[in-house]
């Protein structure tokens, strides 16, 4: 009997600590609302409303999550079928966690999440025409018009070469899933090529250009892609390329005057001392001029300029409008739109100058940087304002509680199993926040002075990084696999395969010749084929 009672206890506990943390994953992801669902407002109308939404971003998917489908008929309009979740991008590439763990189908996720009545449909939006309120897309075969009463643009925004020679022609960007392959592929081509070139005794500079990966822009992208290429060149290809591993180099280049301009000073510093320690060479004030398909020129401090080979160059110094924002714009007239960074949006996120179209994610103007924290939380706003308000009655909208958003702090990787946080104080400033137990952790952590934020480094700063995008994956399912990949990346280091590896445009010097007479590169390439898999 005490047995009994013994399993019936542990069962308790059990279930009690199952139900604790699932509601602390719905308090943290700002999901409470999924678990006690707010009573429905009567509408004038009976009809539902059809809603077109351009993409399935952070923005878009957390519109879908909290709209009302008794209301509304939704239609989900974008050529990507799937959500990758960004902020391990960076480690797909390098194997710490493979591509497909980071993908959530759209149809899946909608008929997880309570959408399961939305249609989706695979295709490009071409154009909208504002007056007849209908949207023109690409499909299969010919043309397809979806009218709508509501119009949501979440179609982010696209990578910015700022102009700059052969940026589109021979660089490489980190903004999509394919971007990421690309990326894996041409780490992989470059040691691949290498290593034969080494095997048929081609001179060290021609090996030093062909694996010197270069990577532009100093904000978080460039910073964890930077991070992550040093833990694999330390962990994996100095077990896998011994005989070339040494002769990897990495350069981030930033042209502002540091990198990680978003952190306080404190953390920048911390970050880029870190990152000289693994063998990432930080260039700042230094602006790339152009490139080649192997050669970098840039502009150092003092007006001089240097050209780098390179065997790999990856762009990621900012993003711009999408064709798309710039045609709905032009449409609206510079009266109300005449900025070409995004649409112009009011409180509510209503894009001004046109009735019936709304925008979230990196193409809304609203002040806050384009970030995935501001797109989701922008995105669950639009989708509960939909549900809790009745958008045919002008005084209802505009007596509604306008968007605010509330920044929780941001991290980055740093590589070593290392990271940086600034994390915003959850009471905010006042007397709250100065109660004896903030006031403890302030001191045990450097903060602002102003007592909103916690500046955190090192291992902490690390598990912090990942039990938040851990808490901030999509799924179960997603959340299991990146766990699993996680651990067999520290036990079993990182798998990295490339269905096919692509040509190296490599161009030795003109004095370029093997030990066994062969001119530098030709016919090496035959060797690189050899192996696909790292």
């Amino acid at each position: 009997m005490s047995r009994f009672f013994t399993m019936r206890r542990l069962a308790l506990a059990a279930g009690t600590a199952i139900g604790g943390g699932m509601i602390a994953e719905r308090v943290a992801n700002d999901e409470l609302d999924t678990v006690w669902p707010p009573k429905r407002v009567e509408r004038k109308q009976s009809e539902k409303r059809k809603v077109v939404l351009l993409g399935t971003g952070w923005a878009g998917l957390s519109f879908v999550r909290k709209l009302d489908y008794d209301a509304y008929d939704l239609t989900i309009v974008s050529p990507r079928p799937y959500f990758f979740y960004t902020p391990l991008l960076a480690g797909a590439v390098t194997g710490t966690v493979q591509f497909h763990n980071i993908i959530e189908p759209i149809r899946m996720f909608c008929s997880r999440t309570g959408g399961s009545r939305a249609t989706y449909v695979k295709a490009s939006c071409e154009q909208v025409n504002l007056d007849k309120k209908t949207v023109k897309c690409k499909v299969p075969g010919g043309e397809l018009v979806l009218p709508y009463d509501e119009l949501v643009v979440s179609i982010g925004c696209q990578p910015n070469t700022f102009g700059t020679p052969g940026v589109t022609e021979h660089g490489l960007f980190l903004k999509e899933i394919e971007h990421g392959q690309a990326v894996q592929n041409r780490v992989l081509s470059c040691l691949e090529s290498a290593a034969a070139m080494e095997l048929a005794g081609a001179p060290k500079e021609d090996l030093l250009k062909m694996l010197h990966f270069m990577v532009v822009g100093g904000g978080p992208t460039g910073v964890e892609l930077s991070a992550e290429l040093s833990d694999f060149v330390k962990n994996d290809v100095k077990a896998r390329f011994p005989r070339v591993a040494e002769l990897v180099q990495l350069t981030l280049v930033e042209a502002m005057p540091r990198v990680l301009s978003m952190f306080d000073q404190s953390l920048s510093d911390y970050a880029v001392d870190h990152l000289e320690k693994r063998g990432v060479h930080v260039l700042t004030r230094t602006a790339v001029k152009s490139i080649t398909s192997d050669s970098a020129t840039v502009r150092n401090p003092d007006g001089s300029t240097t050209t780098m080979g390179t065997g790999m160059l990856v762009w990621v110094a900012g993003v711009t409008a999408r064709p798309l924002t710039w045609a709905i714009a032009s449409a609206i007239g510079k009266e109300f739109q005449g900025d070409r960074r995004g649409l112009k949006v009011d409180g509510h996120l209503k894009v001004n100058g046109v009735d019936g179209v709304w925008a979230i994610g990196d193409c809304a103007l609203t002040g806050n940087p384009p970030t995935g924290q501001v797109a989701a939380q922008e995105g669950k706003y639009l989708g509960r304002l939909f549900r809790d308000t009745d958008l045919s009655d002008p005084k209802a909208l505009e007596s509604a509680a306008p968007f605010e958003y509330h920044h929780l702090g941001t991290l980055a990787y740093i590589g070593g199993a290392q990271a940086i946080a600034q994390i915003s104080n959850p009471l905010g400033k006042g007397p709250a926040s100065d109660h004896f137990f903030w006031r403890s952790i302030y001191q045990a952590c450097e903060n602002d002075h102003d007592h909103h934020t916690i500046n955190v480094s090192g291992w902490s700063a690390f598990g912090f990084w990942r039990s938040v995008y851990f808490t901030k994956l999509l799924s179960g399912r997603n959340r299991i696999s990146v766990a699993f990949d996680w651990l067999r990346t520290t036990f079993n280091g990182r798998e990295v395969t490339a269905a096919s590896l692509v040509d190296i445009d490599f161009k030795p010097a003109p004095d370029s010749v093997s030990k066994k007479g062969m001119p530098g590169g030709d016919g090496v390439k035959a060797l690189a084929r050899r192996n696909t898999t790292v």
